[in-house]
């Protein structure tokens, strides 16, 4: 009973607050014009042609001792396509809208704006607060960016139809599109491909996928999000599958924000990644079961999971900086992650680990230690071996008596740099460059170096180059206004 009286007095409380708001017939002063706002510019994000912007809003503030009357909120575009709110209701034109003294109101906005609105990819509009003989206004702009949408017209996975992608405008997929079987997909320098929430690129049993970046013209694979405050956020978009039996030859692309950049799943055709990039995977950076990888270049920031989960297989890299830096929550996978089975069903199956090959590269992160090799009992075949390369290994008991981690033999850890300083410029955004005091610089295997003569960013690499997928700057004399992608 005293629970129910507690309920009518809260609700009779509730009933008076929204009387009160809702009130018309309280004394008003007509505005003079001198309202103040949160901006004077609102910036809303980019956004693809046709699809709606994120909703941002705007506080209007009156800073006068008496309730004002302000008698027109309108868009001045009368064919304008931005939506504005005000007060919980949507429109382009408000008459008579009160703010309290000492009070404000919040205005929200969004915009869809078709390309062909614009062709300076720049939309524009004001919104305008009339009152007698005076107007103020706050601009609005929006980027409209256009773009080829690859979409299919009932939500299921499809088959792209185009075989070539440019770089004349971007790419937005929308599901989980596939190259078909024994199709070809090429994607040329400069192109730029979305992807939405949950979608993907496959590359089906027996395709082919030829990606053609350039050290000046480098190939983006990222989310639909174009806000920079997305940037960093992990998990956007779900990466790219590679199925078996495919033709897959990779070079200078960014896979940015994906749940798995790269999944393969039983394909002992020899994949090639070149230049390769990969930040900010939810799951993984790349997840390999039974695959074939020769990577030259190869970069993987921070990753939830693993940023190398490989189960069976043969592998070469040469010159990768490996470096996982999550932040976004607690990691308790270690950066590279070596086995020689895989759980299907919740039974372990055998994988083969035929060979792992690491030159000249870096394999470090927040842990302690980064490397994991995870033999099974069941499987003999765990070959790997690691040639002047450095690599964070803190052994527990267990690995200091496990002769996989027997760090004095060489035939597994040649001229391998333990625990060593990295010195990276910038682990928080992935910037993996390395500085002057990096403890890997000029101890890099030639031999091995020469199969890769220019580092990630066209740097050339000397008679005594640097381990990892950089050569080494001075970091003062980077442009402290230089941005990443």
């Amino acid at each position: 009973m005293k629970l129910f009286k507690i309920f009518i007095k809260i609700g009779f409380a509730i009933l008076l607050m929204s009387q009160f708001s809702c009130r018309k017939d309280f004394n008003t002063q007509l505005s003079s014009g001198n309202l103040s706002f949160s901006v004077d510019t609102l910036f809303l994000d980019t956004v693809f042609n046709t699809l709606s912007t994120q909703t941002y809003s705007l506080k209007v503030y009156n800073n006068s001792k008496n309730a004002i009357r302000i008698p027109v909120i309108k868009l001045a575009r009368a064919d304008s396509k931005y939506r504005i709110n005000v007060d919980g209701i949507l429109g382009t034109e408000f008459n008579d809208v009160t703010i309290l003294e000492k009070d404000s109101i919040f205005i929200f906005v969004e915009a869809s704006v078709p390309f062909k609105e614009t062709t300076e990819m720049v939309y524009k509009d004001r919104i305008l607060f009339q009152s007698e003989g005076k107007v103020q206004d706050v601009h609005l702009v929006t980027l409209v960016q256009d773009v080829h949408f690859l979409f299919s017209e009932n939500g299921e996975d499809f088959n792209l139809s185009e075989t070539t992608f440019t770089k004349e405008k971007p790419y937005a997929i929308y599901g989980n599109a596939s190259v078909p079987k024994n199709g070809n997909l090429i994607i040329e320098a400069g192109s730029i491909v979305h992807f939405s929430e949950n979608s993907s690129l496959t590359i089906s049993e027996g395709a082919s996928l030829y990606i053609n970046g350039t050290l000046n013209d480098s190939i983006v694979f990222k989310g639909t999000n174009l806000s920079h405050v997305f940037n960093q956020i992990p998990g956007q978009w779900d990466g790219i599958k590679i199925a078996e039996n495919t033709t897959v030859n990779i070079n200078y692309l960014k896979i940015l924000n994906p749940s798995t950049g790269i999944d393969i799943n039983n394909n002992t055709n020899n994949i090639t990644l070149n230049n390769t990039e990969i930040y900010n995977a939810s799951n993984y950076g790349i997840s390999a079961k039974n695959a074939n990888i020769t990577a030259n270049n190869l970069v993987i920031g921070k990753a939830r999971k693993s940023g190398l989960f490989l189960q069976g297989g043969t592998y070469t890299f040469n010159h990768a900086t490996l470096a996982n830096y999550w932040s976004n929550g607690f990691r308790t996978k270690r950066n590279v992650h070596l086995a020689n089975y895989y759980t299907q069903e919740d039974l372990n199956v055998n994988a083969p680990l035929n060979s792992v090959k690491f030159t000249n590269s870096i394999i470090t992160g927040r842990l302690s230690s980064e490397l994991l090799l995870d033999k099974s009992k069941d499987e003999e075949i765990f070959n790997f071996s690691f040639k002047n390369c450095m690599l964070k290994l803190d052994r527990d008991d267990s690995e200091k008596e496990n002769t996989l981690y027997d760090i004095d033999n060489t035939a597994l850890f040649s001229e391998v740099l333990f625990n060593k300083k990295e010195d990276f410029r910038e682990t928080n955004t992935n910037d993996l460059r390395i500085g002057l005091d990096n403890q890997g610089i000029r101890k890099a295997n030639t031999a091995f170096s020469n199969l890769t003569p220019l580092d990630i960013i066209g740097t050339t690499r000397n008679i005594h180059p640097d381990i990892g997928a950089y050569q080494h700057i001075d970091f003062k004399t980077i442009d402290p206004n230089e941005t990443d992608e």
